[in-house]
């Protein structure tokens, strides 16, 4: 009897699990179906060339819109006069060897980086200036300074090739790398060789749907004869769909490889060998560090391994690690609470921080002989540190600051007496803001988080809500939107206008927590927290959604077309640069793998239907009134298809019905993902914000 009450039970069991089975396998097809349903314009995926003739006619269209809006002439004109570089160049890209000093410089008469060395006589000689239609990545000397790698790339494309020049006679070896995506080079210590990295897919033009490997070449040799030594064969656990971020490190008797996902996150496993090791063609690694330990950024100094990490505050520590002993046990230096690390630099004698805690920037040197002592360094107008020019043979450093009202200048500091001087390698911006001030407020989202946001403003402004204002975010991959100098906001600023910025969840702002917070199924939290910043400033008076516009740009995208799509009342007119509109089909884009882990994968069934309630192309509904919109995209981008843009377009268009209403375009065929559509958006916010006479 109870045998037979058993089977029953088994029986009733199987049934049931049957039953839940059908329901799920029911309920999946029905939101596959639902999704297919809803995406009209899915054609246009595998419609390149029709999509392209059919953008660059509405932006045909859109240019003479513009250009016959009454004041396109005088925004054109201030917009030249801010971006002229008159008669001060513009440097970057530091680097000193030895008596040499190394940067890209930018003038009038060339508006692009050309390469520059400057001796100890203070003599200045050009060595490289790209042909029309290129553009220099970066570059990397040699340490003896005797000759640069540098890679070069047609513009609006990401791939580039690796070449080499004779510093002292300006000539070019016979070597030429192609096909690479980020050389990463590295010299070797004899300076007649270096460690670069590429894809196994380099020689086909694709490195996007390969995985990354460090090569040794020896110079004037063929590429063909370029040594592996470090590749996906040599190690455990590698990702070929995130793990495309390879980098190498070395002192006089240890060399370090890092791997990290190359979007979502900044967390890296550490692999190390003997210095001397990487002159064999099989190099043993062993693995030291897992990216589960959260490490982000490391520096190797002589045995020592400098370590900064995520930790449990949401912020960072700073620790070493002794190479020569096996336990390998850290050694923590200092540590802050919810913030981001910017920069992590360092000089022959100290390493230098530039980071931020709740918000308040710091910066910070640890001297190798005391890592304990951690010398603060003040800086005036609450600016910011960014960027860090140092060398392992150099005491002395030098860095950028700047912040949302004061450009950027370029200081040496001294670290044997704490002085910083202006290093006189740029003047600062002739166009003052110093009728405008920048402030922070903390807006309390959905949830009763507290975000914040900067607003650019006019000083003792008193708010009625008449001011147009312009609110951006980009809010992703844990990437902090910090303070930083664009005499190009006056334009909008002298005609009364607000700026503003919404750190959104997503971003890296606040820490890990604060990157975890709006990504994949907190992917909800970026765009609530977004409209609750626009409430903002429409309840406080500082704005009203007739005054009210909105941009953002690539996966800044997602956060203003869902705005746009949820509450499209709030705002005056929005503007999408290069976005990320059709969240659900991501997995179709060129980078959309390397995205799963920061917005999900729609090859899973319950990341898709996250990824569906973000996706701003199929939340548009009929019958709703959206404001007018923008939409920008680069016809060469490697990263987000234009199709993604045109689909959104053409759902736009069939819900707004009329000629009058219809989106926007900008499209341009020679430009990839990093279009640049400020012009053009500013002209448009100012028609969308300026009454009707």
């Amino acid at each position: 009897m109870t045998i037979l009450k058993e089977k029953t039970f088994i029986i009733i069991l199987i049934l049931l699990l049957s039953s839940i089975c059908c329901c799920c396998t029911t309920n999946n097809e029905l939101t596959l179906k639902k999704i297919e349903a809803n995406d009209k314009y899915r054609w246009m995926e595998n419609q390149p060339q029709l999509i392209s003739n059919w953008l660059l006619s509405e932006s045909e269209r859109t240019v003479n819109i513009l250009d016959a809006l009454p004041w396109s002439k005088t925004v054109s004109k201030r917009f030249n006069q801010l971006t002229d570089f008159g008669s001060e160049p513009r440097i970057s890209d530091i680097q000193y060897v030895g008596d040499n000093c190394f940067y890209f410089k930018q003038t009038a008469d060339y508006p692009y980086n050309r390469l520059f060395v400057r001796d100890r006589y203070n003599n200045e000689k050009l060595l490289i200036d790209p042909p029309i239609g290129y553009g220099i990545y970066d570059f990397y000397p040699s340490r003896d300074g005797q000759y640069i790698a540098y890679s070069i790339y047609e513009n609006g494309a990401e791939i580039s090739s690796i070449k080499i020049i004779n510093v002292k006679t300006k000539s070019h070896l016979n070597d030429h790398i192609t096909g690479i995506s980020d050389p990463s080079i590295i010299w070797s210590n004899d300076n007649l060789s270096f460690f670069y990295k590429r894809n196994d897919k380099y020689q086909q033009n694709s490195p996007k749907s390969g995985t990354e490997e460090l090569y040794l070449h020896h110079l004037n040799t063929k590429t063909k004869d370029d040594v592996l030594i470090f590749s996906k064969n040599q190690i455990t656990g590698y990702d070929p769909v995130t793990d495309q971020n390879i980098a190498l490190s070395f002192s006089s008797n240890w060399a370090i490889a890092s791997i990290s996902s190359s979007i979502s996150g900044y967390s890296i496993d550490l692999y190390l060998t003997h210095y001397d090791n990487l002159n064999n063609t099989k190099v043993h690694w062993q693995k030291i560090i897992d990216r589960k330990q959260k490490v982000t950024n490391f520096i190797l100094k002589d045995d020592w391994l400098y370590l900064a990490k995520y930790n449990v505050l949401s912020g960072y520590t700073i620790s070493r690690v002794n190479l020569n002993k096996n336990s390998q046990l850290e050694e923590k230096i200092m540590e802050w609470q919810n913030g981001d690390l910017t920069q992590f630099a360092a000089s022959k004698d100290a390493i230098y921080l530039a980071y931020h805690e709740s918000e308040t920037p710091k910066f910070v040197a640890i001297p190798f002989t005391d890592p304990h002592y951690v010398k603060s360094i003040s800086l005036a107008n609450n600016e910011e540190i960014t960027a860090i020019f140092s060398d392992t043979d150099r005491k002395e450093i030098l860095f950028t600051a700047q912040n949302w009202t004061v450009p950027p200048k370029i200081f040496t500091y001294n670290p044997d007496n704490g002085s910083i001087q202006d290093s006189k390698m740029i003047n600062p911006s002739a166009f003052s803001f110093a009728n405008y001030e920048a402030e922070q407020q903390w807006v309390k989202s959905n949830d009763g988080t507290l975000v914040p946001m900067t607003i650019i403003h006019p000083k003792g402004i008193k708010y009625d809500g008449t001011a147009p204002t312009w609110l951006t975010t980009y809010g992703a991959y844990g990437v902090s939107q910090r303070a930083f100098f664009d005499a190009t906001r006056l334009i909008w600023l002298e005609r009364g206008g607000i700026i503003a910025i919404a750190h959104v969840r997503g971003g890296g702002e606040l820490g890990e927590d604060w990157h975890i917070g709006g990504s994949l199924a907190n992917k909800q939290n970026s765009v609530d927290d977004f409209i609750t910043c626009a409430q903002y400033l429409i309840n406080h008076n500082i704005t009203q959604p007739s005054k009210l516009v909105i941009s953002g740009e690539s996966a800044g995208g997602i956060i203003i077309g869902m705005a746009l799509a949820k509450h499209p009342e709030l705002f005056a007119a929005a503007s999408i640069n290069v976005g990320m509109l059709n969240m659900s089909r991501l997995d179709k884009i060129a980078i959309g793998k390397a995205n799963f882990a920061e917005f999900g994968s729609p090859l899973n069934l319950k990341q898709l239907k996250d990824l569906s309630k973000i996706d701003a192309y199929l939340n548009l509904k009929d019958y709703v009134t959206y404001p007018p919109v923008m939409i920008s995209v680069g016809l060469k981008d490697e990263r987000v298809a234009p199709w993604q843009s045109a689909k959104f377009i053409a759902r736009l268009n069939e819900i707004n019905h009329t000629q009058k209403q219809q989106v926007l375009v900008v499209a341009d065929q020679y430009e990839g993902h990093f279009f640049d559509n400020f012009l053009n958006t500013v002209e448009f916010f100012i028609w969308k914000t300026t009454p009707t006479p």
